[in-house]
């Protein structure tokens, strides 16, 4: 039985005493082998790479709501009364979205002093003492919608009351709460102050802007509208965008405006981002799927208005800020994580060292051959 499998043997050896060593063959040897570590270590790590397959498809997502997050240093722009507003092209607006994004107050050399409008800040006001019958103290609302206790006992209650009526908060000197929280004091005392807004906000998943503005926007008979009062300070809107992403974030993900900045030349300044937002799925390898967004931007600033002019005065349908315009496309891309297969890397290896070792004996025959014809030349004479 083994002479017959020895007979079907296709490598037959040569005996030792009939091979030769020579000094070409050991160093095609060492550079063939070398050869072979060096592309088998590159096939390994080609083996090991994961890659992302893109794909344009049309875009038949349903998504209702869609991730905004911000990261916005604004330098020269006071924390207090700084807005932040989504206009949609269905018409409708939100007001104040602060839900999930936090204002932190900067000095003017850019160190945090701490959130705007924190609790510990709405802890050291106080609910005046019940009078001397023992009725407990509640203040006016000063024509404003009342909350439902029926009673506005500090400045930010008659403040909202007032939005909800929809009124402006011209004259807050006017109102008892407010003097005596020292309100306009308060406001004040944030001049030459800067603010990072930090955080995420929702919007419909259709084309609209959101934008940051000094002063406060109402909502009056349907409309919005956007005021600015005298006792403001003054805000200069040079920023530097540290993250602006829409969705969930990826590893690959494309957000070209962040680390942008600009610094305006006066405090009329209006800095305006257009972006046009394509939808991304990435598929990974274990079979996740994650909905995501990319966006290409454009920009443009404008400055209006006499040079002496505060916002409040400014030419109508102008107001200084940062507005970002952002527009749905209709198509789609598709990632695919994908990675070469274990069989692909095996046959790729086979095809590595039989390749290099048959080219490496080719090039030892020839010049094992070359050589012996060269010594017969020499020997006989012919070689001069």
């Amino acid at each position: 039985m083994a002479a017959r499998f020895q007979s079907l043997d296709a490598y037959a050896k040569t005996l030792d005493d009939f091979s030769i060593k020579t000094l070409s063959g050991g160093i095609i040897t060492v550079v063939a082998a070398a050869a072979v570590v060096l592309l088998v270590s590159l096939e390994f790590r080609a083996f090991q790479r994961i890659d992302m397959l893109p794909e344009l498809v049309v875009d038949k997502e349903r998504t209702e709501k869609m991730q905004i997050n911000i990261d916005i240093t604004l330098p020269r722009a006071p924390c207090v009364l700084l807005g932040l507003d989504v206009v949609d092209s269905s018409k409708e607006f939100q007001i104040n979205l602060f839900q999930h994004v936090t204002k932190t107050r900067l000095s003017a050399d850019g160190a945090e002093i701490g959130m705007d409008g924190s609790a510990a800040e709405k802890a050291k006001i106080e609910t005046p003492k019940p009078d001397k019958d023992g009725k407990a103290y509640c203040g006016s609302c000063y024509g404003g919608v009342a909350p439902e206790s029926g009673c506005c006992n500090t400045c930010d209650d008659v403040h909202k009351a007032y939005t909800r009526r929809g009124w402006a908060f011209t004259d807050p000197d006017s109102i008892e709460q407010c003097v005596r929280e020292g309100y306009v004091t308060h406001i004040k005392e944030q001049a030459g102050e800067g603010c990072r807004m930090r955080g995420f906000i929702e919007v419909n998943r259709i084309s609209g802007s959101f934008h940051v503005l000094a002063g406060e926007s109402i909502k009056h008979a349907g409309e919005r509208m956007h005021t600015y009062y005298d006792y403001m300070p003054t805000y200069d809107f040079s920023h530097a965008i540290n993250r602006l992403s829409f969705g969930k974030e990826f590893s690959s993900q494309s957000n070209p405006l962040d680390g942008a900045a600009k610094t305006a030349v006066s405090p009329r300044a209006q800095f305006q981002y257009f972006t046009s937002i394509v939808g991304s799925e990435i598929r990974f390898l274990d079979g996740s799927v994650l909905h995501s967004n990319q966006y290409s931007a454009t920009e443009l600033t404008k400055d209006n208005g006499d040079k002496s002019a505060s916002p409040a005065v400014l030419s109508a349908g102008y107001t200084p800020g940062l507005f970002f315009m952002f527009d749905i496309s209709p198509m789609r891309v598709i990632y695919t994580e994908t990675k070469q297969s274990l069989g692909t890397f095996l046959t790729s290896v086979c095809a590595i060292i039989s390749g290099i070792f048959t080219v490496a004996s080719l090039v030892d025959a020839f010049i094992f051959r070359a050589e012996r014809a060269l010594q017969r030349k020499h020997e006989l004479g012919k070689l001069q």
